[in-house]
C-alpha cells in the first residue's frame, strides 16, 4: 500500500499509467477514488496519474486539532508526495478546496507544477477567508453536530439535478470532523486572489455557470500570469465535477497541449 509519513501523518496514494505527471486532489469531502470513480482516469490515459488521498481523508490519517489542517500542512503533503514518488514536476488537478490547495502549491513551488487546473473554485477580489468566527463557529458546529452525510446532501440541494450516488457515497465518508477541522483552520489564509499573479504555470479555471458571478471566471484568468477559463451551462459546484463526460474532454485537451512544454514523461 503505498503511503508515506510526513510529520507524523501517514498519506495514502496511488501511482498508475506512464507518462507526464498529474497529481489529482480532491476537496474538503471525498478521496482520491472520486476520479476513477467519475472517469476522469480514463481521458487522462497516457499520463502518469498520482491520486492523493489527502490527510483526513480516505485512507490517509486523520489529524486532530486545528493546526493539522492549516492550508500550508496541505501544500506540504502536496510536496512530500512528489518527492516520495520521484516526480520533479507535474500538472495538478484540483478541485473545490483542492484547487485553492493548487494554487499555492503553484505560487510557492513554481518549479514544480508544468500546468494546474482548478475545477469549481474561482477566486474572487473580494475573497476574505478571515470571516466572522462566529459565523464559522456556527456552520461546523452543525456540521459536526448533523454529520456528513447532511451536510452534502444540503449541498447537492442546490444543484439542478441528483448527483449519482457513488458521489454522495464517496463524500459522506469523509469525518465530519476532519472537514470541520479544515474549514476552522483556513480562516485567515491569503486569499486565492492575491496568489494569482505569482502563478506562473500555464492554469485552466473551469467553473459552472451556477457555481461563480458573471464574468468572474475570466477575471480570474486575467490575472493570472498565464490563464484560461471554460464557463459549463447550467452547472452547479458538484455538477462541474460528476459530468466528467464534459469537464475531462476539456482538461485533456488542455494538459494535452501544455504537456508538448512540459518535462518529459517520469
Amino acid at each position: 500500500m503505498p503511503t508515506i509519513a510526513r510529520d507524523g501523518v501517514r498519506l495514502y496514494y496511488e501511482d498508475t499509467g506512464v507518462g507526464s505527471p498529474v497529481l489529482l486532489h480532491t476537496g474538503g469531502g471525498g478521496d482520491g477514488r472520486m476520479w476513477t470513480l467519475a472517469g476522469y482516469t480514463e481521458d487522462l490515459a497516457g499520463y502518469r496519474c498520482v491520486l492523493l488521498d489527502h490527510r483526513g481523508r480516505g485512507r490517509s490519517d486523520q489529524p486532530a486539532g486545528v493546526a493539522a489542517h492549516r492550508i500550508e500542512e496541505y501544500v506540504g503533503d502536496v510536496i512530500a508526495v512528489l518527492d516520495a514518488t520521484g516526480i520533479d514536476r507535474a500538472a495538478m488537478i484540483g478541485y473545490s478546496s483542492g484547487a485553492r490547495i493548487g494554487f499555492r502549491v503553484a505560487a510557492a513551488h513554481p518549479d514544480r507544477i508544468w500546468a494546474l487546473v482548478a475545477i469549481g473554485s474561482v477566486p474572487e477580489p473580494d475573497d476574505d477567508h478571515s470571516a466572522d468566527s462566529a459565523a464559522i463557529g456556527a456552520r461546523t458546529a452543525e456540521i459536526r453536530a448533523a454529520g456528513m452525510q447532511a451536510a452534502m446532501e444540503a449541498m447537492a440541494a442546490r444543484e439542478s439535478e441528483p448527483p449519482p450516488p457513488w458521489l454522495m457515497d464517496n463524500l459522506a465518508t469523509t469525518n465530519a470532523e476532519m472537514f470541520a477541522l479544515s474549514i476552522e483552520a483556513w480562516v485567515g489564509a491569503e486569499s486565492s486572489w492575491s496568489l494569482l499573479p505569482r502563478i506562473s504555470a500555464p492554469t485552466l479555471l473551469i467553473a459552472g455557470e451556477k457555481e461563480a458571478p458573471e464574468g468572474a471566471a475570466d477575471r480570474a484568468a486575467r490575472h493570472l500570469g498565464s490563464g484560461r477559463a471554460a464557463v459549463l451551462p447550467g452547472f452547479g459546484h458538484l455538477q462541474t465535477f460528476w459530468h466528467r463526460e464534459v469537464t475531462g474532454p476539456i482538461v485533456a485537451a488542455f494538459l494535452a497541449e501544455m504537456s508538448r512544454g512540459a518535462e518529459p514523461a517520469q
